[in-house]
């Protein structure tokens, strides 16, 4: 990877109890400081409060922000708050929510085109993410990127083989009790049922996933087919939950590739 640089710690919401959710920028080596870039926005999965705490820091997505940026796009990476078991739903979809909108208030301080905006979803974050990229078609949002997500809450969490298995939770089924209205609300299929407009997506499945997330998966793709939409997928057959971070293969680095040349693709329209 090229060089790059990185502004962080910028605070995009201060919560009630004056905690402050922060977020970082990585920019390409050649920004020259006053161009609008379009960036890539990482909505990372669920867990417990003080495991999500620094999230934006991990391994992970420090490299995925140094990634993007040699790519010649601007990535933001953030931290939001746990959905604490499915109690906090609408909260922690409120910060995804409230990132871009500080980010395209603020676009031209933040050196971002608030025009080109697409989204890196994964896991339990999907729902969220893909939520923020396909409700009400919003034209800012130019694309989205979804990893082995949880694309509908109600398929996947009301499978019984998930009470040992919600991933992203640990290891306790989650005690749900959400409305019909938000489960429809945080399914991605809800969208596509709407015939809306829908941007390009890039929708990749992890085949040793957990079988109730891969179901929404195939549930999304069939709706997509059905629709005729402009949606890739991608098939880890023998990838994990997380591949990107757990399986260094081929496969894994042919996925990651094709990703950075989606975004580029379509950032860059």
């Amino acid at each position: 990877m090229r060089e790059m640089t990185r502004l962080p710690d910028i605070t995009y919401k201060t919560l009630e109890n004056e905690i402050e959710l922060k977020m970082d920028i990585y920019y390409p080596d050649t920004y020259d400081g006053q161009t609008l870039l379009p960036a890539v926005l990482f909505v990372h999965g669920d867990a417990p409060p003080e495991f999500l705490s620094h999230a934006k820091d991990w391994t992970c997505y420090v490299g995925w922000g140094e990634l993007i940026a040699s790519s010649g796009l601007a990535a933001v990476v953030f931290n939001h708050r746990s959905t604490e078991m499915l109690q906090k739903v609408y909260e922690s979809a409120a910060d995804v929510d409230d990132l871009i909108k500080y980010i395209r208030a603020h676009s031209h301080d933040l050196g971002i085109d608030s025009e080109r905006l697409g989204i890196w979803t994964c896991s339990a974050g999907s729902y969220r993410g893909l939520r923020a990229a396909l409700r009400g078609s919003p034209t800012y949002i130019r694309c989205a990127v979804s990893y082995y997500g949880v694309v509908d809450l109600k398929v996947f969490f009301t499978q019984p083989e998930n009470a040992a298995k919600a991933a992203d939770e640990g290891p306790e089924q989650p005690t749900l009790q959400l409305s019909e209205e938000t489960f429809k609300e945080f399914a991605a299929t809800t969208y596509l049922r709407q015939e809306s407009t829908i941007p390009p997506l890039l929708i990749v499945r992890a085949g040793l996933d957990n079988p109730a997330l891969n179901a929404g998966i195939d549930e999304f793709m069939q709706l997509a087919v059905q629709r005729n939409l402009d949606v890739n997928f991608m098939n880890h057959a023998t990838g994990h939950h997380a591949f990107d971070m757990l399986d260094n293969n081929e496969r894994s680095r042919e996925i990651i590739r094709a990703t950075l040349d989606f975004f580029t693709t379509h950032l860059s329209e």
